[in-house]
């Protein structure tokens, strides 16, 4: 989840429609109790103010490279300030994404710019993870992913 993988999230408004966006990265505590989404607020203040309204969250995250992917489904959701070194794990998570794209003759510049964050803008959705499921095509896809 933290290797540069694509990242979408989603939840829903007061009339249950689905919201969505593209997370910058993310960062998950090291016991797993906790992940935490990065997102523009620029970008998705109808995803954030969902989120903050709900408290649920999904996120789909998809390796471009291989199209491995995995959905995370969550309660508890609420917006959270960045904290320190966030910024920096940001960066990172983007060369990653980046380095991952590039092995599909998709150039750096493009994944830089699709995950791109101005300073300032730097949004966090924190949420306890309730259920996983394998999403890669195939026989598994739309399976629970057991503890």
């Amino acid at each position: 989840m933290e290797s540069g993988v694509s990242i979408r999230a989603a939840s829903h408004d007061t009339q249950n429609r689905p919201v969505l966006g593209h997370a910058g990265g993310c960062r998950v505590a090291v016991d797993g109790s906790r992940v935490t989404l990065f997102l523009s607020r620029a970008k998705y203040p109808l995803l954030l103010d969902a989120v903050r309204r709900s408290g649920v969250v999904a996120a789909s995250f998809i390796e471009p490279s291989t199209n491995k992917s995995i959905q995370i489904k969550g309660e508890a959701a609420e917006l959270a300030e960045p904290e320190t070194g966030d910024a920096e794990r940001l960066a990172a998570y983007q060369d990653l994404f980046a380095a991952d794209l590039e092995r599909i003759n998709v150039r750096g510049a493009l994944g830089r710019a699709v995950l791109a964050i101005a300073p300032g803008d730097l949004a966090a959705i924190t949420f306890t993870p309730t259920l996983a499921f394998i999403q890669t095509p195939g026989a598994k896809a739309g399976k629970p992913i057991e503890a």
